[in-house]
This record gives C-alpha cells, structure tokens and sequence, in this order.
C-alpha cells in the first residue's frame, strides 16, 4: 500500500517488518503489540509502540479482521437519523462499544423494508460482527439472510408480540394504551389520534392499537374521523390537526404517535388561539429533550432510549464474544404528566 507524501510522490506504508526493524525486535512480537497480547512486557510494547507512532503504522484493519473472522464493528440500521430518539440511543449504543474497543457503522432505511434488506446485505458483506436493528417488522429476505448469517442481532424499541430471544425495548401498545388512559381519566371522551405513518412500522401500529384498545376497556366508541396517520414532521402535524380541528364537533383530547407530533400541535393550536389545556389536552411519545421546554411543557411517554443502546451493545458483545444469547428486555417507559394535560371542561372559555 502506497501514500503521498508532502510533495506529492508515493511512498509506502510501512509494514510490520519495518516496525521489527526499527524497534530491534522479531515481527511475531510487533504481532503480539497489534493484537495486545500479555506475553509482551511493558517495556518492550512502549519501545514497538513508539515505532509505530515515529513511522506511522496502523495495522491493516481488513487483513486482521480476515485473520481472526472478526471486525470487531457492529452495525446499526435505522429508520432515519432525523429523529432525536433514534439518536440518542445510537449515540448510546456507539459510546458502550467504544467502550469495549467495539465500532459502530451506522446507516438509514427511511422507512423503508426494502431498503433495510440492501443495507443489511452490505453490513453482512463488510463483515460486521453483528447488528442493531429497529423494530420487528422486516422483509422475509432480511430475515434470511440473518439467519443464514449467523451473527447475532438485536431488534429494539419494540417488545410486542416477541418471537425471538433477541429483543431490547419496550410496550409501543402501552404507550398508546397509558397514554389515551390518562386522557380518559381526566374525563375526555372525543380523544383523537396522530399516529405515524402505520406502513413498515410496527411501533406506530401497535400505538394505535393500544389507543383503540383503550376505548374499547373504558367502553367508549372510537370515531375513526379523528384518527390520521401523519408523518413525524412538525409542518405535517400541523396541517393535519388544523384540519381536525375545523371539523364541526373537533377532539378535546390528542394522543400522538411522537413528541414531534404533538409540538406541531402545540404551535397550530397557537396560532388558531386553542387554549392548550384548556380546550385541548395532548400527549406524545418520546420524552424528547424539547418536550419539557415547550409551552406548556408537554405531557408524554419517557421512551428509554439510552437504556436500549447501552444494554444492545453489552448483549451484543456478550453473544459475540462468549456466544450468550441476546434475550429479551422490556424496559419501562412510564408517562409524565406535564402541562398540555388537564380535566375535559363542559364549556370552552
């Protein structure tokens, strides 16, 4: 392998031999250095290190991963990296690795299931170690080449209807279900529903059927005209609760599928003059940072989005190095009561 130097002709990299050379030592011990071995004493690891750092050695990532099977880098495949939750719990996750010498490569599906299948094909080809996934719903293609992969893999942000021992994440039913209870509670009984889009997303499908599973507990009948599936986009929240709103018997009451969602609920109503609590409780989904700066501060879900990618990457490591099984992990995400919630009145002021 060759580099330019600062003139601009090519040089070569220098080679494990080089460092022996230069350190006065055999390339089996510039070896052992590379892959950190006990059997090199302190002294002499300091002198081949400061080899390597004079003449500007790296080990050649792809021809050890070849040696020892093995990248030591995990993939991750998400919906979108325009979203705060996904990014703090890969955030998370890439900080756990790092601290285990583990790598995290990260790339986006847009919601696409098809799109997921290609990106995990390539992750598998580049020789990740093992994967990190979002949600269960995936392509029959994907789920082969898991399977035919043998690499561990987590699905996350999920824990509904679990079929495999390798799942980290939560109730997305509960959230709908927790979240419209404490609606009805306060006495709403026309409580509408922003759900994201349902298509490839099990996690905003299984938040509408815990919204509709409420209703069904309280007996309350659910008016399919005040359910819209919107995308998690502020400007899109908005154009679809104006519309709700200007209906001739409008909701008192919104469950939404995020919080991004429901703060573009918050700035329509504002600019209709909606009181917000007093003519319209909302919810959302997420506890994202912004939520409990927002006007009035937002009443939502507390996604444990940290916990997700801290604890992925500790099963990850645990199934890649010593075979463990992944599991399975429900987490709580328990609702906090802020201030876009209060009691339905008889009358609007």
């Amino acid at each position: 392998m060759k580099r330019l130097d600062h003139e601009g002709s090519a040089r070569r990299l220098p080679s494990q031999a080089d460092i022996a050379a230069a350190a006065q030592v055999s390339t089996a011990t510039v070896s052992r250095v590379v892959n950190n071995s006990s059997l090199v004493s302190p002294a002499l690891r300091d002198r081949v290190l400061a080899e390597m750092d004079r003449l500007g050695y790296y080990p050649h990532g792809a021809a050890r991963a070849l040696a020892y099977n093995k990248s030591w880098t995990i993939g991750a495949v998400i919906p979108t990296i325009d979203n705060d939750l996904f990014a703090r719990g890969v955030g998370a996750l890439m900080k756990r690795l790092r601290e285990m010498d583990y790598s995290l490569m990260v790339v986006s599906s847009d919601y696409s299931l098809a799109d997921e299948a290609n990106l995990v094909r390539r992750l598998l080809e580049r020789g990740v170690d093992g994967l990190f996934l979002i949600g269960q719903e995936r392509l029959p293609e994907t789920r082969k080449l898991l399977e035919r992969s043998g690499r561990p893999y987590v699905e996350s942000y999920i824990s509904d209807d679990v079929e495999r021992e390798n799942n980290i994440g939560f109730s997305n039913f509960d959230t709908g279900f927790v979240g419209t209870k404490h609606l009805v509670e306060l006495g709403h009984r026309r409580i509408g529903m922003l759900a994201g889009i349902v298509e490839g997303n099990d996690r905003a499908r299984q938040r509408l059927a815990g919204y509709r599973a409420c209703h069904a507990e309280y007996g309350l009948p659910v008016d399919e005209s005040l359910i819209r599936e919107v995308p998690y986009d502020i400007d899109a929240s908005r154009t679809v609760f104006g519309s709700l709103a200007e209906q001739a018997d409008p909701p008192t009451a919104l469950m939404c599928g995020n919080d991004l969602i429901a703060m573009g609920v918050l700035f329509e109503a504002r600019a209709r003059g909606i009181a917000i609590p007093e003519r319209l409780s909302v919810v959302g989904v997420d506890n994202h940072p912004l939520s409990r700066h927002a006007w009035p501060p937002l009443t939502t879900i507390d996604i444990p989005a940290v916990d997700i990618g801290r604890l992925a990457a500790e099963r990850l490591v645990e199934a890649i190095e010593q075979g463990a099984s992944i599991g399975r992990h429900a987490l709580d995400a328990p609702l906090i009561v802020r201030g876009t919630t209060a009691p339905r009145r008889t009358q609007t002021p």
